[in-house]
């Protein structure tokens, strides 16, 4: 099924392992995958000589063969192989144009949440010669890497955001950039939960250690994932909640539900809709099928610990938009009204109660429109980093 081609550099017991995914059948792939390989070891080992970098090209079979290559297809299936050959990283390379989404036109799409990359060259092969191309390979190879690394976007490095990439790109990370990569790399070097000398073997016991071991890396990728704000990309999923809030704010019916429920009762409702929403959306999306392992593996916890918060958080942060949204739009209409339909009189009637009221139910009806969404599409919503 695969062949394997290997490239060690270093010489520390902190050991990263890199694995670069190639489709067997596409004959030039090997010959760049290589080229990477080879740059990014001495790259690499200049920039970071604590640790030992241990490199692997693998050559598969089982590539999706449909054209353009859809970057979730290609992500889940080096996130697999990343588990399967125990990389701590992994690119998936291609020579073939990729899916856009979200832009114009994609080059790479990193995935923290899965510790894996895709990067084509194919839109810049169109553009430029072999030489140019090997450059411009290497400044993509380290922006994603950079991503996978926790970096965010940052002027005159090679982590600055672009809508093009050029040869004379800047091709390195900052003193800061690099501090800030070395941090994060001495903890993925740390020894994984199931190589300890007393390894977890009760799952739940595994998955709370790792929360309590990890706490604040897995804070940090979930506060900062890219993908919190990025739900508002889910057509059918916004559709069903505005279509929802439209029939609640011109229905009596609504306000009398809403005027009968006390406030302990809403807050302790809403928390349950987002939760309902989120578990929804999670097995309804089969997110459970991405990052699978039949054994307890660190790898496959966190990715699964880091999808799981990034979606209840964008679910609450979604919350928070529609409150806020109800809440403007109650105070625009008319208080007699409102008040009326709700059966209260002015001085009973709370703007924030109703507006919590209105965001909660709308949550709810973007769960079930969430399910309508094409599987790939939300899972690149969440999923992906970025598109570049």
């Amino acid at each position: 099924m695969s062949s394997e081609f290997n490239i060690k550099a270093g010489n520390s017991s902190l050991v990263i392992r890199i694995g670069i995914i190639i489709d067997s059948n596409e004959t030039a792939a090997y010959n760049w995958a290589k080229y990477l390989n080879e740059t990014l070891k001495r790259e690499l080992g200049n920039s970071f000589p604590d640790f030992k970098w241990d490199f692997k090209i693998i050559a598969r079979n089982d590539f999706p063969q449909k054209i353009p290559k859809d970057p979730i297809d290609l992500l889940e299936l080096g996130s697999d192989i990343k588990i399967e050959y125990k990389f701590d990283f992994v690119l998936v390379f291609t020579t073939l144009p990729l899916k856009s989404r979200f832009e114009q036109g994609v080059n790479a799409v990193p995935s923290n949440i899965l510790e894996t990359a895709v990067i084509s060259i194919s839109k810049i092969l169109e553009k430029y010669d072999n030489q140019a191309t090997k450059k411009i390979l290497l400044i993509l190879a380290k922006h994603v890497l950079g991503h996978l690394w926790g970096l965010e976007h940052k002027d005159g490095t090679v982590m600055m955001d672009r809508k093009f990439w050029t040869p004379e790109d800047p091709s390195d990370w900052d003193n800061e950039e690099t501090a800030q990569i070395k941090e994060y790399l001495l903890n993925v070097a740390d020894p994984r939960l199931e190589e300890m000398s007393n390894p977890v073997r009760n799952k739940f016991l595994f998955y709370l250690k790792l929360i309590i071991r990890e706490k604040w890396s897995l804070f940090r990728d979930i506060l900062f994932s890219k993908t919190l704000f990025m739900i508002l990309h889910l057509g059918r999923f916004v559709t069903a909640t505005v279509v929802s809030l439209m029939f609640l704010f011109l229905t009596a019916e609504a306000w009398e539900i809403g005027a009968a429920m006390s406030s302990l009762y809403l807050d302790i409702f809403a928390i349950f809709v987002i939760i309902i929403g989120t578990l929804s959306i999670y097995f309804g999306q089969n997110f459970q099928e991405i990052a699978r392992s039949d054994k307890l593996m660190e790898q496959t916890a966190r990715s699964k610990i880091v999808l799981v918060g990034t979606l209840i958080s964008g679910m609450a942060i979604y919350w928070i938009i529609l409150f806020l949204i109800s809440l403007i739009i109650i105070y625009l209409l008319p208080e007699n009204i409102l008040s009326s339909w709700a059966g209260l009189n002015k001085t009973q009637f709370s703007y924030f109660h109703f507006a919590k009221f209105m965001a909660t139910i709308g949550v709810f009806a973007s769960a079930v429109g969430g399910n309508l969404e094409e599987e790939n599409q939300i899972k690149a919503v969440l999923i992906y980093t970025e598109e570049t």
